[in-house]
């Protein structure tokens, strides 16, 4: 996919794996027949702790872990201190140094970039980008129509990617 998801969690996901499974004394190849994985997923899964969503439920209940979602609080825009944000973000807009975050969202949007896009989302979060992208549908239709398939395809695929970390 070419970005990089959160290697250090994905990492402490495989550990735990591995450690679970070994302290119930299974081998690689009896849990991954167990649970009905081929034995390159469960080690790819315990090395990375990279594995599709339903194959890690069938291994958590195998070695008897639950999965839970659990929600997280999420800054709004307002929540957030600039922080520089000029700096972080050069060229977007640079006639007005003291804009609204919203401002540099909605700019970035228009000239979509995905590095950009991606700091910005990392930084402000996907919600936020969705947010403004919304508002400058209805807004700026012509302008964001020039972009949108663009920007939707971005969009969709850091939408992707936030799932599978």
């Amino acid at each position: 996919m070419g970005i990089r998801l959160h290697s250090e969690q994905h990492r402490r996901i495989g550990l735990a794996l591995a450690k679970r499974r070994k302290a119930l004394r299974l081998t690689q190849a009896i849990a991954a027949k167990k649970s009905g994985l081929s034995l390159s997923m469960l080690r790819r899964a315990e090395s990375h702790g990279t594995i599709p969503l339903p194959q890690l439920l069938r291994l958590a209940q195998t070695i008897g872990y639950e999965i839970h979602l659990k929600e997280k609080s999420i800054p709004s825009l307002s929540d957030r201190g600039d922080g520089n944000l000029p700096a972080r973000h050069p060229g977007l807009v640079w006639s007005n140094s003291k804009a609204p975050k919203e401002i540099y969202l909605r700019k970035a949007l228009l000239n979509p970039r995905f590095g950009q896009l991606l700091k910005l989302a990392e930084e402000f979060g996907i919600e936020s980008l969705t947010r403004e992208w919304s508002l400058l549908r209805e807004q700026a239709p012509d302008e964001a129509g020039r972009v949108a398939a663009e920007v939707e395809r971005i969009l969709r695929n850091m939408g992707s990617a936030t799932l599978l970390s």
